[in-house]
């Protein structure tokens, strides 16, 4: 985090030629379980990870602008303070403007500012590069700007800056692991209450391994707002907001009057929250195999029922899951590319890492970042 900082104030001071006031840092996330959950009133199961994204920034005195340097894009944009839009030409200034929006919308006074964004977590990777972008902009703004929200009510805001600015009908899993990521924890969520656990591995010789199938997704519009708009309206076949309030005996008595498309979706959601619980059951109770066999399952469902699998991901869990002290895969995230989260035994991490890479080049030609990815701290300001 100290080289992260270090190097996004360097690109701040080179671009607006002064020194930063103030910084703030915010973790991606792997989704352990609970796919597309979210959004269907369900349950998640995720970890904030050691790859995060950190701005440095200062208020401007007297002036109403928003000045962003994006220093990994290598890319710079300027908005009026009050009066923006969304720009198709930096849609990933959106992140930002998103956020300020929901904040001037609840009533804080943000005014103008600059600030340098620069992130070492792989774009398109489904491990939440956006969500890192929109809290740690909030967690910025509340130092530059300082307001009085809670850690819950910071993640609901940004998750609403996702949903309404950006276009994403996200549910709240990729902002809350931000902001609540505790070290070497896993985190539960209920996404109706909002209750929420801190869980740790049963067993200390267990690593998150993540490959990287370097085939991009994005998430705004397309395939994930279908998938919104398809459990929106098998929730509606059954009287109901949510999937989450559909009991199984419901679905069982009347799936088959849903279309195709929608039984499945549905299915997919129904199973998924029950494997978060039965997750939850089986930390609790020391059962780390379990956990393992339910992120297997969990790929499974996305691949025949959700349908937000690809070739490539298909190809790195079975591949995965048949290699020595691998205890489960799955996707990790929305889905159509991005990453892959493996639940390895220590023991065997370098050989798995070295075997998945090779057998994920002689598939596809590509070579695929395979890394142990560390559970760690959620979102927090930082000292200059």
């Amino acid at each position: 985090m100290t080289d992260l900082l270090t190097r996004a104030t360097a690109r701040y001071c080179e671009f607006f030629n002064e020194l930063p006031q103030k910084a703030a840092y915010a973790p991606g996330r792997v989704e352990i379980l609970g796919n597309h959950t979210d959004y269907n009133g369900g349950y998640v199961m995720s970890a904030a990870i050691d790859r995060g994204t950190v701005l440095v920034g200062s208020a401007f005195n007297g002036q109403n602008n928003i000045r962003l340097l994006a220093a990994d894009l290598e890319k710079s944009a300027e908005f009026p303070a009050n009066e923006f839009e969304r720009d198709s030409e930096n849609a990933w200034a959106s992140y930002v403007l998103g956020v300020v929006d929901e904040l001037q919308k609840a009533g804080i006074d943000v005014g103008g500012f600059q600030a340098s964004i620069h992130s070492i977590i792989p774009l398109g990777a489904g491990l939440s590069s956006s969500a890192a972008l929109e809290v740690a902009t909030a967690f910025l703004l509340k130092e530059l700007y300082p307001y009085d929200l809670s850690k819950m009510e910071i993640a609901r805001l940004c998750q609403r800056a996702e949903n309404k600015f950006v276009g994403v009908s996200s549910g709240l899993l990729d902002q809350f692991s931000s902001v609540f990521g505790a070290p070497d924890h896993l985190l539960f969520l209920d996404c109706v209450t909002h209750e929420h656990e801190q869980l740790t591995l049963p067993r200390k010789d267990l690593a998150l391994v993540i490959c990287d199938s370097v085939a991009k997704h994005s998430l705004v519009g397309g395939d994930y707002n279908t998938r919104f708009a398809e459990c929106m309206a098998a929730a509606k076949h059954f009287g109901k907001s949510l999937l989450r309030d559909v009991s199984s005996e419901e679905f069982e008595a009347r799936k088959f009057e849903l279309p195709e498309n929608q039984r499945k979706r549905a299915q997919h959601v129904l199973d998924e929250n029950r494997r978060v619980l039965l997750a939850r059951a089986a930390l609790r109770a020391g059962d780390a195999n379990a956990v393992g066999s339910l992120m297997s399952q969990s790929h499974d469902s996305s691949r025949y029922l959700f349908e937000n699998s690809t070739v490539e991901l298909d190809f790195l869990v079975d591949t995965a899951q048949e290699l020595p002290g691998c205890l489960g895969a799955r996707l990790t995230g929305g889905g159509w590319g991005g990453a892959t989260v493996n639940l390895v035994e220590q023991a065997a991490v370098d050989q798995f890492k070295e075997i998945l890479a090779a057998k994920y080049r002689e598939f596809s030609g590509k070579d695929a970042p395979v890394f142990v990815c560390a559970i760690a701290d959620g979102a927090h300001a930082l000292s200059i």
